[in-house]
């Protein structure tokens, strides 16, 4: 297994539990109508915290333990993958970026009927977590589709 590709698992795996949880709390917060912008500006801060002090180190060990380079030169299959992968997740990122402008009028009407002390500051933390969801998501993709060429190159 290459290196880019064992620091792929690591990003999937950290993405997954670290902002599955900031993201399911999130959804908890809006289920409950108690989302506060600041706690949940400082929770992502802590995951963001969190997930890079798992990837860094798990892909330093990977590296130790594969007796491989920590950020070897790429070769030309390795160029090839990150462009696909790069294509295909840049271009979910666009298109949901865009369903995110095109539901905003929806979320306004949410936040106006369910956050009526204020509905200014529901819509901005609901759009920016919305922005923050589809760009992991389509990080987490791009990871994916970086995986899934690896293996049908093994």
């Amino acid at each position: 297994m290459t290196m880019r590709e064992k620091v792929a698992w690591i990003s999937v795996l950290t993405t997954l539990v670290v902002f599955g949880w900031y993201f399911w709390s999130v959804w908890v917060d809006f289920a409950a109508r108690t989302l506060d912008g600041d706690a949940l500006f400082w929770r992502f801060l802590w995951c963001l915290g969190i997930a890079f002090v798992i990837m860094l180190p798990a892909a330093l060990i990977a590296a130790r333990l594969g007796g491989q380079e920590f950020d070897p030169p790429a070769d030309e299959m390795e160029v090839r993958i990150q462009a696909i992968s790069n294509r295909y997740g840049l271009a979910l990122l666009e298109v949901l970026l865009v369903v995110i402008v095109l539901a905003s009028k929806w979320i306004t009407d949410i936040a106006r009927a369910d956050f009526t002390i204020d509905p200014v500051g529901a819509t901005a933390v609901m759009l920016i977590n919305l922005i923050l969801l589809v760009s992991a998501f389509a990080a987490l993709m791009r990871e994916i589709i970086v995986i899934i060429q690896y293996r049908q190159y093994a």
